[in-house]
């Protein structure tokens, strides 16, 4: 056509160059997830001084696979309902079936996406693709994210003060109080948010001023970051009170469900090494594991990996056969995480080809 500079697929130039670029990026954060996921159980294999690789053949008994059956059941069924719940204390509903599609979904994007909210982008655009407005959709996916990490927070401290792991006083006590110090804070930020918003925004303008008083930012990127923040955290703490406001049936049921998805994902550890024979405690497990988590959920690298399995490793080394300890991981790994990025696939693959097909 005269007078119009649009390419074939019907994107101008800077369209099609912002596509690409989103293009390179999730490749680039899949791959450095595949790297990582390999590269560092590997590095434990070879540290923990292991003659051979193994995965205890107890595993793979009917009892065994039995159990982590219904445990994946629950694991996936429970994530599907916490944002069900979710959506509905604020007004909304979606279909069995896209519910299970956006399960996956996340699972998929959260996992090639570094830090705590990854992924969020997808879920986003799949909610508003149903008739979900943006807004809601947001809101209802980053509750989610912050119910989880609430709920994995609050027991941090205890964790680190009962545990006997953090108890001897060396390397590991001190990197434990620090985190304990930390989900402190998180836990402090979330409660002034919801009941206080104006005193974190105080307490942010401070410390943008000190920042600019030292130089270390120049006030009009302090003024630029202030807008943002003020934006995100209004935005944010009125769709809370909009959520915390809905049907309290539906409120406590979307907690709930997180916290059912959450204990189904602590206890695979525990599942797999009473599979393989191993006298292990259950909540010194589980509660490991809430405290690796909690690690998770800063670690930079796309879905914590690297440092999910790094961590396993540091924490369960002494509990299990060194020959059978990268199996265990591997194992816990593909069944929390790599069987729904699995599935996650075709399901957004299915996605992507209905969109092409409904614009053209």
């Amino acid at each position: 056509m005269k007078g119009r500079s649009v390419s074939v697929k019907g994107l101008d130039p800077s369209q099609q160059s912002t596509k690409r670029a989103i293009s390179v990026r999730w490749t680039a954060y899949a791959f450095l997830f595949l790297a990582l996921s390999c590269g560092v159980p590997l590095f434990i294999y070879r540290q923990v001084g292991a003659q051979s690789f193994s995965i205890n053949e107890h595993l793979w008994s009917w009892p065994v696979l039995s159990a982590l059956a219904m445990l994946l059941t629950i694991y996936f069924v429970s994530d599907a309902l916490r944002l069900h719940f979710i959506l509905k204390a604020s007004g909304h509903n979606l279909a069995a079936g896209n519910l299970g599609k956006l399960t996956f979904i996340n699972i998929l994007f959260s996992n090639i996406t570094p830090m705590a909210t990854g992924g969020g982008f997808a879920q986003v655009w799949f909610l508003y693709r149903r008739g979900v407005s943006i807004g809601t959709a947001t809101a209802a996916t980053t509750i989610r994210t912050f119910i989880a990490m609430f709920l994995i927070f609050l027991p941090v401290p205890f964790l680190i003060a009962g545990l006997p792991y953090f108890r001897d006083g060396g390397m590991m006590s001190s990197i434990g109080w620090i985190l304990a110090s930390v989900a402190i804070g998180y836990l402090a930020c979330f409660l002034v948010l919801l009941f206080r918003l104006r005193w974190l925004l105080r307490l942010f303008d401070l410390t943008a001023r000190g920042l600019a008083w030292l130089r270390l930012t120049s006030p009009e990127r302090t003024r630029r970051i202030k807008a943002k923040f003020l934006r995100e955290a209004v935005r944010f703490s009125r769709c809370l009170k909009i959520y915390v406001q809905g049907d309290r049936k539906d409120v406590f049921l979307s907690v709930f469900f997180t916290f059912i998805f959450l204990l189904s994902l602590f206890s695979f550890p525990s599942v797999l090494f009473w599979g393989a024979g191993y006298q292990t405690n259950y909540f010194t497990t589980t509660g490991l594991l809430v405290v690796s988590t909690c690690i998770m959920y800063f670690a930079p690298s796309p879905g914590g990996a690297g440092f999910a399995e790094g961590v396993f490793g540091l924490f369960f080394a002494s509990l299990v056969h060194a020959s059978e300890l990268v199996g265990i991981i591997l194992v816990w790994r593909f069944l929390t995480i790599y069987l729904g990025m699995l599935i996650g696939v075709p399901v957004t693959l299915h996605e992507l080809a209905r969109r092409r097909m409904g614009n053209g």
